[in-house]
């Protein structure tokens, strides 16, 4: 027994020791962690009474992580700072764009030269269409967030359009918006903000490895998404808690919807889908349980009665992946990378232009 016992704790041991030297071996050859400093101001989330946080002004933020290296700088108004700034001068017959959304709006992941807000106000220009992109996208948003912000931020700006993209985790995280001490607020968590220190990340790099691994193959990265609580967002029947929360989104919509038409705003909505859904949209022989576009055949009715567009950009990335075979996400990080900002920077242009000449003309 003695033996069997002594036999064992050396195979323990001599394991140990193994996975400690990969361990190490990774950390030192391809470190998995995310280092996340700032050079000057501090994390990105500013806690705010009314919508839970803002960016915070005149920061930078500096981001190295296993897929990308990138820098934010934010403006004096809290806003990711742009090539493009507004025009002083402007004599009224510039289109403003207020764009509302999360990291994916603010371009978390990317430098700003790759982000689509920048690359579709560099289609204008080219186009020679006088046109100011307004990018308070906020890391971590979700819709009943966004439609408080728009509030705060109309009378300022004034835009002739509100652009707000939605994403299928928007419709789990939206509560209802409620009055407190005669204030209507919406909360958020500040510490899973882009920039907070909070990205995805594991303590043991040779286990993130292995994720992204994985990751890498379609299959196993659809396997895997379809066995956390998100497949929810995409099967049927669904769930008392899901309806509550489609509910609460149609809400919030209609009080956007009513908002801008009382301020001479057209709304104009773009589903931005995740890698889950190009991927499992992509396949040739789907899951028939499994609808990648569940989440806005969803809204329908809601687009229907209220007025405004609603433009899906999941069948155009979806193309795109589908005839190039490149990437347009970072697999582990879930944010589009310079391709997909590319990709929907494209889809934006389409959808704008026209609405952007009539107005000009009118």
């Amino acid at each position: 027994m003695r033996s069997k016992i002594l036999n064992f704790l050396i195979i323990v041991m001599i394991s140990a020791t193994l996975l400690a030297g990969v361990e190490l071996g990774i950390r030192w050859l391809s470190p998995q962690g995310v280092l996340t400093t700032y050079p000057e101001g501090g994390p990105l989330g500013l806690k705010d009474p009314v919508v839970g946080h803002t960016n915070r002004p005149n920061t930078v933020v500096a981001i190295n992580a296993p897929e990308f290296t990138v820098e934010y700088k934010v403006d004096e108004n809290g806003f990711r700072e742009t090539r493009f700034p507004a025009n002083a001068a402007d004599d009224g017959s510039t289109i403003k764009i207020l764009l509302l959304g999360d990291s994916f709006t603010f371009g978390a992941s990317n430098e700003l030269g790759d982000i689509w807000p920048e690359l579709l106000a560099q289609k204008f220009l080219d186009e020679g269409m006088s046109v100011q992109l307004i990018n308070a996208g906020v890391p971590g948003y979700n819709t009943s967030q966004q439609a408080l912000y728009l509030e705060r931020l109309s009378e300022k700006y004034n835009p002739d359009i509100v652009l707000v993209t939605f994403l299928p985790n928007d419709m789990f995280a939206n509560e209802p918006i409620r009055t407190v001490d005669g204030v209507d607020v919406a909360y958020s968590d500040v510490s899973s903000v882009v920039g907070s220190g909070n990205i995805k990340k594991s303590s043991l790099h040779s286990v993130t490895m292995l994720k992204r691994m994985l990751m890498a193959n379609d299959q196993s990265y659809t396997k895997l998404y379809l066995m956390t609580p998100r497949r929810a967002f995409f099967t049927t029947p669904m769930s008392e808690l899901f309806q509550a929360k489609v509910e609460t989104t149609k809400q919030v919509f209609t009080r956007m919807a009513t908002f801008t038409q009382s301020q001479g705003s057209e709304l104009v909505v773009v589903s931005v889908p995740q890698l889950f859904q190009v991927l499992q949209a992509a396949k040739t022989s789907s899951d028939p349980e499994v609808d990648p576009g569940l989440p806005d055949r969803l809204m329908e009715g809601v687009v229907a009665e209220q007025g405004f567009q609603w433009h899906e950009a999941l069948p155009y990335l979806t193309e795109e992946y589908s005839s190039t075979g490149k990437d347009l996400y970072f697999r582990y990080d879930g944010h589009l990378n310079a391709d997909g900002n590319r990709v929907l920077s494209d889809f934006m242009f389409q959808i704008l232009a026209p609405l952007i000449k009539t107005k000009a003309a009118g």
